[in-house]
C-alpha cells in the first residue's frame, strides 16, 4: 500500500529522514515508534502529500483514499461536534443523508453521542482526539494515518482510543500510527524504529526482540548504590538502567553465558539468589541497545 525508499527530507543544515525503506502492506496496523526530533511527523507529512521528499521516492497504491489525524487538534473549537463533522462532509462531496447516518455510527463508535451539540474547544484532550479519529472516518478511507493520536491524553483515554483502534483494525482498516510510547506498539502488527532519521529496526515484536542478542538481568534490591558501584565494575555489563524500584543490567556483546551466575556472586553478600533473575527484553531495551549502535557508528 505504500513503498518509502531512501527518503530523504532537509531543513537547512538538519536532516529529518535519512534513508528509510520501507513497504506497508494492505490490511496492517504498522507502528512507527521514536523519541521526538525522530522524523515520524515529517514522515506523515510525506505520506500525506503535504511535503515533498527532496530526494528518493514515496509511493501509495493506486486510488488509495486515506484520512489523518495529525499531532495536534485541527479541526475548528468554535464549532459543535456536529458542525464539524458536517463541514468535513460537504468538503469531500459526502450526501447529507450519508453523511448523517455515518456521523451518527461514529459518533456511536466513540462514545460521544451524548456531547453532539458541545463545543469542540470545550472538549477534554482525550475526546478531542475521538473527534479527530471520527471525522477522519467520515469518508471510509482504505488508510488511517494516526501521528501521535494519544500524546498528552490521560491513560484511560489512551487505552479507550487504542481499543478503537484494534476495533477498525479488525474490520480491515490499513492503519498507519506513529507513538512515543512503546507498550502502545504491543497492538501493532509489525512495529518500525525511528531513530534520527533512520529506521533502527524493522519487524513484529517478536521478531525485533528475538534480535537483541544480549543477556538481560533483573536486581530487586533497597541498596541499589551498592549494587550499582559492584556492577559497574563487571566487564561484561554494560548498561544498567532504573526501572521503577529495580535494576536492569545488559550484558555486553561479548558476554560469556551465565551472566546472572555471576551477577549473583557478586552481589551475594547483600541480595538473595531469587533477586537477581535473568529476564526477556522489552521493546524498550530493544530501542536503546539500537539507538546506542547508530550512535557508535554515527
Amino acid at each position: 500500500m505504500i513503498t518509502a525508499h531512501a527518503l530523504t527530507r532537509s531543513f537547512g543544515a538538519v536532516r529529518a529522514l535519512r534513508g528509510l525503506d520501507l513497504e506497508i502492506a494492505r490490511g496492517e496496523m504498522f507502528a512507527l515508534i521514536g523519541p521526538d526530533g525522530a522524523g515520524k511527523t515529517t514522515f506523515f507529512r510525506i505520506v500525506a502529500g503535504l511535503l515533498k521528499p527532496t530526494s528518493g521516492t514515496l509511493t501509495r497504491e493506486a486510488n488509495i483514499t486515506f484520512g489523518m489525524v495529525p499531532q495536534r487538534f485541527g479541526l475548528y473549537q468554535d464549532m459543535t461536534i456536529d458542525e464539524n463533522l458536517a463541514l468535513r462532509a460537504q468538503l469531500y462531496d459526502v450526501p447529507k443523508a450519508e453523511a448523517d447516518a455515518r456521523a451518527t455510527q461514529l459518533l456511536e463508535l466513540v462514545g460521544m453521542s451524548p456531547f453532539r451539540a458541545r463545543l469542540a474547544g470545550a472538549l477534554s484532550g482525550g475526546m478531542k482526539q475521538k473527534l479527530a479519529l471520527a471525522a477522519a472516518l467520515l469518508t471510509r478511507p482504505d488508510l488511517l494515518l494516526l501521528d501521535e493520536p494519544t500524546t498528552g491524553v490521560d491513560p484511560l483515554s489512551r487505552r479507550e482510543f487504542w481499543r478503537l483502534l484494534h476495533q477498525l483494525h479488525h474490520d480491515g482498516l490499513t492503519i498507519v500510527v506513529s507513538t512515543p510510547y512503546m507498550d502502545e506498539a504491543e497492538y501493532a502488527t509489525r512495529v518500525g524504529f525511528l531513530d534520527r532519521g533512520r529506521l533502527a529496526a524493522i519487524g513484529t515484536r517478536t521478531e525485533i526482540v528475538a534480535a537483541f542478542g544480549r543477556q538481560l538481568i533483573e536486581i530487586r534490591s533497597s541498596q541499589r548504590l551498592d549494587v550499582r558501584a559492584r556492577l559497574n565494575a563487571m566487564s561484561d555489563v554494560d548498561d544498567l538502567s532504573l526501572f521503577g524500584t529495580v535494576l536492569h543490567a545488559r550484558g555486553s556483546e561479548d558476554a560469556a553465558p551465565g551472566l546472572v551466575d555471576r551477577i549473583r556472586d557478586a552481589l551475594a553478600d547483600i541480595i538473595e539468589q531469587d533477586g537477581v533473575t535473568e529476564i526477556q527484553p522489552s521493546l524498550e531495551d530493544v530501542f536503546v541497545l539500537r539507538s546506542e549502535a547508530d550512535e557508535v557508528a554515527a
